[in-house]
């Protein structure tokens, strides 16, 4: 069976080493989510799992060329704190954490890292941070939600209430229904947008997740230029997240 390893807790030191300085690893992506409550029917590791998905799909098809870091799976959910279980952390220290990780891969001579999240209440903060990141690292670093490559007319074909990601909603119960359904409570689905998911949503909508984060890394490693937002989806349309402009 061919060597497709592609998180980096997998390899050795050497492997990865081999790996960098024969020029074969030439991006890493850093997956960021959560650990919140997502309603009665999601489990609250639902975030993390997601993200994690799509990394690891996008690396494996310019594989060898992207290793997956170890995922980062409590983000900041303050918002959420009500509901026991939910874990949170303080925003400046969400994004110290994520710097750490990209500096060691930076000095383990990667140059070309996407941050890539799975839960909206980490946008924020690391927007904020994204640029003095950049010039502390001076490598290609980006950092975008897995959902900014959606196009808007597929979001308004599959999703019934025109929302993505939404929280527990439509989108995040469809592709979880499609990617480990054991997951799903669905006795315990209490609002609209849930009852309105489907496996079939789910599975035609990840796909097109998993393309476009892996063009986007294709596009750091050939050095061009990238115009990606970050964003979420309403009736309204595509809304800028920082903000709140209809794009």
């Amino acid at each position: 069976m061919a060597d497709q390893r592609i998180y980096a807790g997998d390899l050795t030191r050497q492997e990865f080493a081999e790996r960098v300085d024969q020029g074969n690893l030439r991006a890493a992506i850093v997956p960021t989510g959560a650990t919140e409550q997502h309603n009665e029917h999601l489990e609250m590791i639902h975030d993390t799992l997601h993200v994690t998905h799509i990394a690891g799909q996008a690396a494996l098809r310019l594989f060898p060329q992207v290793v997956v870091a170890t995922p980062i799976p409590i983000g900041v959910s303050e918002h959420w704190m009500a509901h026991r279980g939910t874990l949170t952390v303080r925003p400046e220290i969400f994004c110290e954490y994520v710097f750490d990780v990209c500096h060691s891969l930076q000095r383990a001579g990667i140059r070309n890292i996407l941050i890539l999240n799975g839960h909206g209440g980490n946008v924020k903060p690391l927007m904020r941070r994204l640029e003095e990141y950049q010039d502390k690292l001076q490598v290609n670093l980006r950092f975008n939600s897995y959902w900014d490559v959606y196009d808007p007319v597929l979001v308004r074909q599959y999703m019934e209430l025109g929302r993505l990601p939404g929280h527990a909603c439509e989108y995040e119960t469809s592709t979880m229904l499609a990617l480990e359904p054991q997951r799903v409570h669905v006795a315990a689905i209490r609002n609209e947008g849930a009852a309105a998911a489907t496996r079939d949503k789910g599975e035609a909508l990840l796909e097109p997740a998993i393309a476009g984060v892996a063009d986007v890394l294709r596009r750091m490693i050939a050095g061009e230029e990238i115009d990606l937002p970050p964003v979420t989806f309403r009736a309204e349309g595509r809304v800028h997240m920082l903000t709140g402009e209809v794009l």
